[in-house]
């Protein structure tokens, strides 16, 4: 098994849609465009805000950065607290400690939403590092992952990245780590889609992935 194991955290430790749908369609609202509905989600959750409102509403340019800021506006004030943890999610994370592997999360979310997140769920304590994007820094995937890795003293080689997206899949590419697909989060929709990134493995349900894990 690998020594480091890294989350993704949109659709993979947390289904956060509900939030960021809601977010995502009041801003828009607010601005004349009509609201979409919850499957217009898959791939856009993980990518970042202004690439979403231009795939969800074809904004216009000059319109974006104000849609983003209100988004975000939003997101501090109700959104973050529309989330609801994956089943099996936490004894996932349990069985891995237990097995002596070190945690990390890797997000382009907001650090504070993580850890207030995590925290509700009495779940911060549970892994090394949490590695997310701060105001004034854009980090991408790739950028999370190697600060994971040197944050948990672990090499890219023992570590492998758990997510459920393109952006998660990339990531992990460009630094030469292992990827595992979540297929119950909102990134790919099929497991052909996955593949085409060469993912060692494919979970289902939170529940599969320390037996798997534990195979590799």
């Amino acid at each position: 098994m690998k020594k480091l194991v890294i989350f993704g955290f949109d659709g993979t430790i947390a289904d956060t849609s509900p939030g960021i749908l809601y977010c995502f369609n009041t801003t828009a609202s607010s601005m004349g465009y009509s609201p979409v509905d919850h499957d217009a989600l898959y791939g856009i959750i993980g990518v970042p805000l202004e690439e979403g409102f231009k795939k969800l509403y074809n904004m216009k340019d000059d319109e974006i950065e104000y849609a983003a800021n209100n988004y975000s506006k939003l997101y501090s004030q109700k959104g973050k607290e529309m989330f609801t943890l994956y089943d099996g999610i936490t004894q996932t994370l349990q069985e891995l400690k237990k097995s002596g592997c070190k945690l990390a999360i890797a997000t382009q979310k907001h650090h504070m939403f993580t850890t207030d997140m995590l925290d509700v769920y009495n779940l911060g304590d549970m892994f090394d590092a949490v590695c997310a994007t701060d105001v004034n820094t854009n980090l991408d995937k790739s950028d999370l992952l190697l600060k994971a890795c040197n944050l948990t003293g672990m090499s890219v080689e023992d570590s492998i990245l758990i997510g459920d997206s393109d952006v998660d899949a990339e990531g992990a590419q460009i630094v030469g780590m292992d990827f595992a697909a979540a297929l119950y989060g909102w990134g790919f929709k099929t497991r052909e889609e996955a593949e085409k990134y060469r993912c060692v493995t494919c979970f289902d349900t939170p529940a599969d992935i320390y037996l798997k894990l534990s195979l590799i």
